[in-house]
């Protein structure tokens, strides 16, 4: 099927390109804010790289315990996405042109809580989307984090 072969698709690029590129970005991460400790700070490209012809300009979504804010930077071949996002402390929800990021500091305390309880994500993102919302936070679109969220917890752990 379509949707199989999507799957599919994804989990080479996750498997074969992504992690092995972002696991160094990973570990620099963890040894600058001693352990996530520390606020990583969001440091993304905000200009087009001069050396790739094939840069995109990305929004996307920042989820993180208290807040959803949109930031945007521009994604190539030389700076990837995925790459830009770590270094900052933010997990993509897809391997490529994310449109949703997760703060590594929520992924690592749900992937914890996941340790003591039945692991829903459902519940956790209907959870956030009530508590984000009753501070005035809004993601377009119906129930945006579920599948976004599950997907960014998946590749985090």
């Amino acid at each position: 099927s379509k949707h199989r072969a999507k799957r599919l698709k994804q989990w080479e690029l996750w498997t074969t390109k992504v992690l092995p590129m972002i696991i160094p970005s990973y570990l620099k991460l963890l040894c600058q804010t001693r352990s996530l400790q520390d606020e990583p700070v969001v440091n993304v490209e905000s200009q087009k790289s001069k050396c790739c012809h094939t840069a995109r300009k990305l929004s996307i979504w920042v989820m993180c315990f208290t807040k959803i804010e949109q930031i945007e930077l521009w994604a190539s071949e030389c700076s990837s996405a995925s790459v830009q996002l770590v270094c900052s402390g933010l997990f993509p929800c897809s391997p490529i042109f994310p449109t949703l990021t997760v703060d590594i500091r929520e992924l690592d305390f749900v992937q914890r809580l996941f340790l003591h309880i039945a692991p829903n994500y459902t519940a956790w993102c209907s959870t956030m989307s009530d508590f984000l919302a009753a501070q005035g936070y809004h993601l377009p679109g119906d129930n945006p984090l579920q599948r976004c969220f599950a997907n960014a917890l998946q590749w985090f752990m």
